[in-house]
């Protein structure tokens, strides 16, 4: 779809007379997106009205750059001329979008400057957020990244099974291995099969895998032996500037038969993705569906069954075209944040719920897709916990 008439459809369906885009020396990569990545070194602001032709208030020093960017030129030399200007082109505005989030709870998007939001609501003007028209440009991707994630997904999963058996190999070899030595061995197959990735990914077991972010490192690893519990997160993508991450966490357990109480917790995570997609198949095909109302579908369920207070991060992450799995997109979060942006199509988020206790921790996760108004397992949904030595 055409930006423009895109830019139109959102401001019409939020009811809003213009997005309102400010930057200093290329800060917010939407506008760079717009405009390339120019030498501009005073303050700018792009301004796309409802049906209307958009156009920048800029310095007079930087149009040298801005002669042939698509954009009407409005040009102030002094401060106040840049105020009057704004006053004057603002005045018959009720309603802007910015780049701001309610009670700054999504700092990804909080880029409009205190002083300017200030001073547009001073003239009269309501300033709600463009968290869903910003996510329209830089958290949907393209059909090439969508076989990329595809190919990454597949890839990833292979590479799992290959660590579980490995752990399964050193075992009967040796009697035990380690989280760090689990870890360099999948690092290296990325490396093998051409994908890369921001951070090794973490392999833990037991009390471990308590702390949702721990990771071994040579000076620290723990053993893993026959009777442990291991979680493996694992994340990389294919090395190409439109990959999309793969990011799964799946669990194992190094023995023959798995204990009850490990498989007993990891239903609830298992059936709190499963809760959330449901969520998602009834109701995207009707309705407007934010990010926060997944999350309480996998929040309440794990609440109801006792494990609430070690929930203790969001269900999901946007995941897009990013040097990080984690994207500027909405994410499956009332825990965190309150996040109000739409889960449109094109776009993609981890459902990852963990349950952290004391005694052991545990997370499960895949990843989802958007796809005429419909989810997408695009990572796999692991069912139970992996018997390692069966």
């Amino acid at each position: 779809m055409d930006q423009l008439k895109l830019i139109n459809n959102t401001l019409q369906a939020e009811g809003a007379d213009a997005w309102i885009i400010v930057d200093y020396e290329n800060k917010n990569k939407t506008l760079v997106s717009f405009l390339g990545d120019k030498m501009l070194t005073r303050k700018i602001f792009a301004v796309f009205p409802a049906n209307r032709a958009p156009f920048l208030i800029c310095h007079s020093i930087d149009t040298v750059f801005l002669k042939d960017c698509g954009f009407d030129l409005k040009i102030y030399h002094t401060w106040e001329e840049m105020l009057e200007i704004e006053k004057q082109e603002f005045k018959n505005y009720k309603k802007v979008l910015m780049d701001i989030s309610e009670n700054g709870l999504l700092p990804r998007i909080s880029l409009a400057d205190y002083g300017s939001v200030d001073f547009i609501k001073k003239l009269g003007i309501e300033v709600a957020s463009s968290g869903n028209i910003l996510q329209r440009f830089n958290a949907v991707y393209d059909e090439e990244a969508y076989e990329l994630q595809k190919l990454a997904n597949k890839k990833n999963l292979q590479i799992k099974d290959e660590a579980f058996a490995k752990i399964k190999e050193l075992i009967e070899k040796k009697g035990e291995t380690s989280e760090y030595e689990i870890q360099q061995f999948i690092c290296n197959r990325y490396h093998e099969e051409g994908m890369v990735y921001d951070e090794a990914p973490i392999v833990a077991i037991g009390k471990n895998a308590s702390d949702p972010h721990y990771g071994p490192t040579d000076k620290l690893s723990s053993p893993i032996k026959k009777g442990d519990l291991v979680l493996i997160d694992m994340w990389a993508k294919m090395d190409h500037p439109n990959a999309v991450y793969s990011d799964i966490t799946w669990m194992g357990y190094v023995g023959e038969e798995v204990p009850a109480i490990y498989k007993e917790r990891f239903e609830v995570l298992r059936n709190a993705i499963e809760l959330s997609f449901e969520y998602l198949e009834n109701n995207l095909p009707n309705k407007a569906v934010q990010g926060y109302e997944v999350d309480r579908a996998s929040r309440d369920y794990i609440e109801s069954q006792g494990h609430g207070q070690y929930f203790i991060h969001r269900t999901g992450h946007n995941i897009a075209v990013d040097v990080s799995p984690h994207g500027p997109g909405a994410n499956i979060d009332d825990y965190e944040s309150h996040d109000t942006r739409e889960l449109i199509d094109g776009v993609c988020f981890s459902l990852e719920p963990g349950i952290y206790a004391p005694d052991f921790g545990m997370r499960s996760e895949t990843n989802v897709y958007i796809k005429d108004r419909k989810p997408i397992y695009v990572a796999g949904h692991q069912l139970e916990i992996i018997p390692i030595l069966k």
